[in-house]
C-alpha cells in the first residue's frame, strides 16, 4: 500500500449514502408519502453528520457529501457510517410503530436500505446559485462505483484510492464490524479497485423505539363537548381532520397550523396553532389513536395549556359521520364555573362553525369526486382485527 499519496489542495473525501429501494418504493406506492418519507429520511442522514462533511447535491434518493483536505482515517469514517446506519434505521424504526396510515408506502417503507460508497480524489469546485457544484474526473468515478457487483443488499464501499491515501486503513480488517472484502471492476473510465463491508452486523446498534406517552396526566374534568353530523364517509372525515397543515382551512380563529415535525400525520406530530390575537404560541400532539371497526378516535394534548381534546369519528350510516369533540382539563370548580359562566357557550359555536366548514369542505370533494390532498389510508378491518 502506498501511504504517501499525493495531497493537494483540490483533494476531497466524496461521501454518498444512497437509499435503496427509492425507485421501486415510489414506482409502487402512493408517491406523496413516500415524497415525505424519503425526505424525512435524507434529513437524518444530513443531521448525522458529525466528520465536518459538505453537502454537494441532493439526487433524489442519495446526497453527495465532500470533504477538502486530508483523507479520512478508517476510525473516522466507520463512525460516520455506522451513526449514518443507525439513525436511519432507527428513524425507520420508529416510524413504523408511530405511523397511523396504511397505504403502500407507509406500509413498505422499513424495507429501504441503505448502501454507502466513499472516494478520494481530485474535484473542481463551482458556484451555481447557493450550491456549490463538484466537477472532475473523480466525482464521476464516485457515482460510477455505485453501479457495482456486490451481492449485498446493504454495504460501505470503499475506493482503493482512499485506502491508500491514509496508513490507517491498514487496520481495516481489524477495526470493522464485517469481514473486509475486495472486487475489481472495469468501469468507462478503466478499472477501479475498491474494499467493501456488510452493515448488517449494525443492527444490533439500532436503539428500539421508545413507547411514548404523550398525554398529560390529571386531565379527567370536561369542560366542552360538540357533536356534529359530517355528510361524508368517515374516511374522507379524518383524512381531512388528521390534516395538521389544513386545520386552519376550516377551524374558525385559527390563521395558520405550522411547525409541523411530520408531514405524513403518526403518532407524536406536533404542530403550532396560529390563533388571532393569542400570543402563547401553543404546541399541540397528536396521540392515542384507535381504529375499530366504524369508529375511530384520537387526542390532541397542549402541553402549554394543560388541556387536551379526545375526537371520535364514528360512522353512522352510508356516507354519514358523526363527530365527537371533548375538551378536559385538571379537575377545578372555579376554573370550570368561569369557562361555563364567559367562555363555553362562545367556544361551542365556534367549533359548530369548524365542524359545519369541514362538512362543507368534505361534501365539495365528494361532489368533485376529488380525494384530500393527505390521502391518509387507514387500517383494513382484518389489521383491526388482529
Amino acid at each position: 500500500m502506498n501511504n504517501e499519496h499525493k495531497q493537494t489542495s483540490n483533494q476531497a473525501l466524496l461521501f454518498i449514502p444512497d437509499i435503496t429501494g427509492f425507485t421501486k418504493f415510489v414506482n409502487s406506492t402512493e408517491i406523496n408519502h413516500a415524497k415525505h418519507i424519503i425526505e424525512e429520511l435524507l434529513e437524518a442522514l444530513i443531521d448525522s453528520n458529525e466528520i465536518g462533511l459538505e453537502l454537494s447535491e441532493i439526487e433524489g434518493d442519495a446526497l453527495l457529501f465532500y470533504r477538502h483536505g486530508k483523507a479520512p482515517t478508517a476510525a473516522e469514517l466507520l463512525a460516520q457510517v455506522q451513526r449514518m446506519y443507525t439513525n436511519f434505521h432507527g428513524h425507520l424504526k420508529k416510524y413504523e410503530s408511530h405511523r397511523i396510515c396504511s397505504c403502500g408506502a407507509c406500509t413498505t417503507a422499513n424495507e429501504l436500505s441503505l448502501k454507502f460508497v466513499a472516494h478520494y480524489g481530485e474535484i473542481a469546485n463551482k458556484q451555481v446559485k447557493d450550491r456549490n457544484k463538484l466537477f472532475g474526473k473523480d466525482v464521476i468515478v464516485a457515482h460510477r462505483l455505485l453501479k457495482n457487483d456486490i451481492n449485498f443488499g446493504e454495504y460501505s464501499l470503499f475506493s482503493d484510492t482512499l485506502v491508500r491515501a491514509c496508513s490507517t486503513w491498514l487496520q481495516l480488517p481489524q477495526v470493522a464490524w464485517s469481514e473486509v472484502n475486495h472486487l475489481k471492476e472495469s468501469y468507462d473510465f478503466g478499472e477501479a479497485k475498491y474494499c467493501f463491508i456488510e452493515l448488517e452486523p449494525l443492527q444490533e446498534h439500532v436503539p428500539e423505539p421508545q413507547l411514548e406517552d404523550f398525554s398529560i396526566p390529571g386531565l379527567t374534568m370536561p369542560v366542552m363537548e360538540v357533536e356534529y353530523l359530517i355528510e361524508a364517509p368517515i374516511d374522507l372525515v379524518f383524512d381531512v381532520a388528521s390534516d395538521l397543515s389544513f386545520r386552519h382551512k376550516w377551524l374558525v380563529g385559527l390563521i395558520d397550523s405550522d411547525k409541523l415535525n411530520h408531514k405524513v400525520p403518526q403518532v407524536g406530530s406536533t404542530h403550532r396553532c396560529v390563533i388571532k390575537g393569542d400570543k402563547s404560541d401553543p404546541f399541540h400532539v397528536s396521540h392515542s389513536y384507535e381504529f375499530q371497526q366504524n369508529k375511530i378516535t384520537f387526542m390532541e394534548s397542549d402541553h402549554r395549556a394543560n388541556s387536551s381534546s379526545l375526537t371520535e369519528l364514528k360512522a353512522i350510516g352510508k356516507g354519514i359521520t358523526r363527530v365527537r369533540l371533548v375538551v378536559f382539563v385538571k379537575p377545578n370548580r372555579l376554573v370550570k364555573w368561569i369557562f361555563d359562566l364567559f367562555m363555553k357557550k362562545k367556544n361551542v359555536e365556534s367549533m359548530r362553525q369548524s365542524y359545519s366548514n369541514l362538512n362543507d369542505y368534505c361534501k365539495e370533494l365528494l361532489a368533485k369526486d376529488k380525494p384530500h390532498s393527505n390521502q391518509i389510508v387507514l387500517p383494513s378491518f382484518e389489521e383491526i382485527a388482529a
